[in-house]
């Protein structure tokens, strides 16, 4: 499907372990060695079989919010309205009546919503706080952002492992390809919290996967076992090509080709079957007017786990796509990561590497596919 608008990549924001700040901090923090995944500090982990985390310096956060979000917002929702503000703020970008939002989060406020169930239990109705409760829904992190950035036109909000920041810039895209906003702020957020991290480590999802080898997140390697969680939250600004060059925007880059499919998968297991019928990179490639050699490079969602990662390069070979690249060992498995991919496509095609496969596969099946390239 050829789209009525180009999509133009006109503002970065991120909030993440390594570095926060616009595109040069991104692109800082792409250039230097990993060293963002450390021992958790923030809670205690001992005992759940793994230790390690790419955790966010809250001193860091709270520098770029005003005294009254701090106050009044949780500790996710800071991380999504900042990296939204860094990313306007690049990008000279005002809210309004055609201005959107698509947020990604694999867990949501997770944090708020086990205080608000903890207030009852302890303390029964009484404990149940009306200020709380809002944050207990999903798409809370995305109600605040819209709120404090002027954002009135469609607000969605994704959930989905790994490929909820890629999967949700590839919507914001389709509001704007589709005509149903001139701007977007499209990305992912989530935080680091014990019940979480526990709960996935008593099930195995986290290296060291059934205690083989060493902790660690080694994407693509032979001896991978697990992912490496982190946190932060990361946005681009999508506008129109027409508007950004009509108002005079520095463009980063342009979002060629979109698309994004559910995969058949074995209930309750690793996939099982390897192709995809729906094309899902093809289509993209399509809509970009590229064939595969082409590209020059491709960011998978690689992130150690190895039935994903074998499932992801089986597909990417079909495709005729090899050796991608994992953002994974720089900034841990969290729903901005997606948005990361996105950020490292567009600043790799606006330095001259060459267009770039942003390409994302979940375990429930959900597959999506972004090329970034130069603004012509």
């Amino acid at each position: 499907m050829i789209r009525s608008r180009r999509v133009a990549i006109t503002g970065i924001g991120s909030v993440n372990a390594a570095e926060q700040g616009g595109s040069s901090a991104v692109a800082a923090a792409l250039a230097r060695p990993p060293h963002a995944i450390a021992a958790v500090k923030i809670m205690a982990v001992e005992g759940s079989g793994s230790g390690l985390a790419a955790q966010i310096d809250d001193a860091r956060l709270m520098a770029l919010l005003d005294a009254a979000d701090v106050r009044r917002l949780s500790r996710i929702c800071r991380m999504a309205l900042a990296a939204c503000r860094l990313a306007s703020a690049e990008a000279g970008l005002e809210g309004g009546s055609r201005v959107g939002l698509a947020m990604g989060s694999e867990y949501g406020d997770f944090r708020s919503g086990a205080e608000f169930f903890n207030g009852f239990l302890r303390r029964g109705p009484s404990g149940l706080s009306p200020m709380i409760f809002p944050n207990t829904v999903m798409n809370s992190m995305a109600a605040v952002v819209a709120i404090a950035v002027g954002a009135k036109a469609p607000s969605i909000t994704l959930n989905q492992a790994t490929v909820a920041g890629d999967l949700a810039v590839a919507r914001g895209a389709a509001l704007i390809a589709d005509g149903r906003a001139d701007a977007v702020l499209a990305g992912g957020v989530d935080e680091i919290f014990l019940d979480v991290y526990r709960g996935l480590a008593a099930l195995g999802a986290l290296s060291p996967m059934r205690g083989q080898g060493p902790e660690g997140c080694r994407p693509y390697a032979r001896d991978h076992n697990g992912p490496v969680v982190g946190e932060g939250a990361t946005f681009v600004v999508l506008e129109s090509l027409g508007r950004a060059r009509a108002r005079g925007a520095a463009i980063i880059a342009e979002v060629r080709g979109t698309a994004w499919a559910s995969l058949p998968v074995a209930p309750h297991a690793a996939p099982v079957r390897r192709r995809d019928a729906s094309g899902t990179v093809r289509r993209a490639l399509e809509q970009a007017e590229l064939e595969p050699a082409a590209l020059g490079r491709c960011y998978g969602s690689g992130n150690g786990d190895p039935s994903l990662d074998d499932w992801e390069t089986a597909l990417l070979a079909a495709d005729g796509i090899r050796d991608p690249i994992s953002l994974a060992p720089r900034f841990g498995q969290h729903g901005g990561l997606g948005a990361l991919r996105v950020a490292a496509g567009a600043l790799a095609a606006r330095d001259g590497a060459g267009p770039a496969l942003v390409h994302g596969i979940a375990r429930g099946g959900c597959r999506a596919a972004l090329v970034i390239g130069e603004a012509a």
